[in-house]
């Protein structure tokens, strides 16, 4: 058995950190399912398990914190919170969740940054009209690892199902006076958001 050296482990963590920059081009450029292949990605990089062990914590990085660019969370709002994606409604097009990236209202931080176990899975940045919350974590996994982003899983928790598939946060737009679901569900671009969240948070570990 050959232990990877340091620099071993900087080349991989350059080499996925070009993933994550030449997938998030391709999302920006219109192709969205490629929010699977930068879930496979940020999984790589943050998620321990018993059987695997991230490039994170390989490198002993995961003391350092991670840019949060969600919307603080209202206990008062009794309505279904996304804190991660905006809702973009036009009357030409409907309804889509959209990754902000850097942009959004002055509400949502550019330079918030907290610990990684927080990050990852710590706080939800989601809660649907059932009240069923979604962290960072649940996202990625559930699209790197059961929606085709390394594997494919015949079956998908109710929770997650019902938000991916079913609408559960229950948004919906009128045009014409017909009711339609937006186009989207908010996974996608919310990994997209959370794998701009990734990078930046890289790119001031390691400017280079």
């Amino acid at each position: 058995m050959v232990e990877l050296t340091r620099e071993d482990l900087l080349g991989h963590l350059r080499e996925q950190i070009n993933f994550l920059e030449r997938s998030s081009a391709s999302y920006d450029a219109g192709f969205e399912d490629e929010a699977k292949r930068l879930a496979v990605v940020i999984r790589v990089l943050c998620h321990d398990s018993s059987k695997s062990t991230s490039l994170l914590s390989s490198l002993k990085m995961k003391t350092i914190n991670f840019y949060d660019t969600a919307l603080a969370y209202s206990p008062s709002n009794m309505m279904p919170y996304i804190g991660l994606v905006m809702m973009r409604i036009s009357a030409q097009d409907g309804g889509a969740y959209v990754s902000p990236l850097d942009g959004g209202p002055p509400t949502r931080s550019q330079t918030r940054k907290i610990p990684f176990n927080v990050w990852w899975s710590g706080v939800f940045v989601l809660k649907d009209r059932n009240n069923q919350t979604f962290n960072r974590k649940d996202l990625v996994l559930n699209l790197a690892d059961k929606e085709g982003g390394a594997h494919i899983d015949p079956n998908l928790n109710d929770e997650y199902a019902n938000l991916a598939k079913f609408n559960s946060l229950g948004w919906k737009v009128f045009r014409n006076d017909i009711s339609e679901n937006f186009k989207n569900s908010p996974v996608l671009p919310c990994v997209r958001q959370i794998a701009h969240e990734v990078l930046k948070t890289l790119k001031d570990e390691f400017p280079t």
